[in-house]
């Protein structure tokens, strides 16, 4: 008797333009639902007020996850000067408000400039950041003191410097993973000597992940629902523009599906050409190095990672050695290679 390839569901990864409201737990729920599957996970969270771009991995794309998840990130936000709050944002009770001086409105926006390099700084205490085993939030909503650890954040980039109405600036930031946008704002406000908060944040890119891209998935509705019983909020996430039933919704979102090697900033070989690839793929599924010298490695670099497909099998590999000593090994396996070279079952 044949044998039954297995269903693995969908698999790849998703563009989302998350609206302002629902957590990202909430957007990978409302995934898990509308795709029935479990296996969805997604590559940096964003806070519940903030906008713009969050890359979700889905079947078995989440192997992607922690591939993805040290991405660099860019972000356009707006801080607001003379205001701190609580947690560090638009969301929080006002700590304290102080006026704005002429000086410092207009030292504001080479401050912000002045934000680009390496620096030292806590998280908010209102952050996904684990604090003896907790989440820093769930112990400051609790009104607990939080001190959270300082952590190494990063500000490669900052662009669009732009003042808005008094009080408020724009920027572009292309900052480093685990850097947190409020925690910049807070700085600004050390540095020109005034409270302040971070008042939007919105995500444009992830890597050389964008929502430029028509298949992502943009135009949501959100409805608050009843709280939790933990008192956590609860939002309906629905497409807008899509019939509301579950199959509807689920074609539109299986229309912004990427394959995973799109998501990915890696050199690829395509083993499915010849018989080259098949036996490059074979080895791969065994799990077995492979030098230098094999045809299907002719062209490309031999140096560092690398992905190798075949159909809609992926597998990561890292170059080992140099020169002709050098040999590819299996790095992480996405969706893997049985021993033949194809797709396994």
């Amino acid at each position: 008797m044949a044998k039954r390839r297995r269903d693995r569901g969908p698999t790849g990864v998703l563009w989302i333009d998350k609206p302002a409201g629902p957590t990202s737990a909430e957007v990978c729920d409302f995934l898990r639902w509308v795709l029935r599957t479990r296996a969805v996970g997604h590559c940096g969270t964003l806070d519940p007020d903030a906008t713009g771009l969050l890359v979700c991995c889905v079947g078995a794309g989440t192997k992607l996850v922690p591939e993805l998840v040290d991405d660099d990130k860019r972000y356009r936000a707006i801080f607001a000067l003379g205001r701190s709050t609580t947690t560090a944002d638009a969301a929080g009770d006002v700590l304290d408000e102080a006026p704005l001086g002429e000086d410092a409105w207009a030292a504001a926006p080479s401050a912000v400039q002045g934000l680009r390099g390496a620096h030292r700084l806590s998280p908010p205490a209102f952050s996904a950041v684990r604090v003896d085993g907790e989440r820093a939030h769930e112990k400051a909503r609790r009104g607990e003191v939080v001190e959270v650890p300082a952590r190494d954040m990063v500000v490669h980039a900052v662009e669009g410097v732009r003042p808005l109405e008094r009080g408020r600036i724009e920027a572009t930031l292309s900052v480093s993973k685990g850097s947190f946008i409020r925690s910049f704002a807070e700085e600004l406000g050390r540095r020109l000597g005034v409270p302040a908060h971070l008042a939007a944040l919105h995500r444009v890119g992830s890597g050389r992940n964008t929502l430029e891209d028509p298949r992502a998935l943009s135009g949501f509705d959100v409805h608050p629902l009843d709280p939790r019983p933990d008192g956590k909020p609860r939002h309906r996430i629905r497409l807008r523009g899509v019939e509301d039933t579950r199959e509807a919704q689920a074609a539109a979102v299986m229309a912004g599906l990427i394959s995973p090697i799109e998501a990915l900033a890696l050199p690829c070989v395509d083993a499915s050409r010849d018989a080259h690839g098949a036996d490059l793929a074979m080895r791969l599924g065994f799990g077995q190095a492979v030098a230098a010298d094999h045809p299907a490695l002719r062209e490309g670099p031999r140096h560092g990672r690398i992905a190798v497909t075949r159909g809609q099998s992926l597998v990561l590999a890292r170059w080992a050695g140099e020169g002709d000593g050098a040999e590819l090994r299996v790095d992480r396996t996405i969706v893997g290679f049985d021993r033949s070279g194809d797709t396994s079952p």
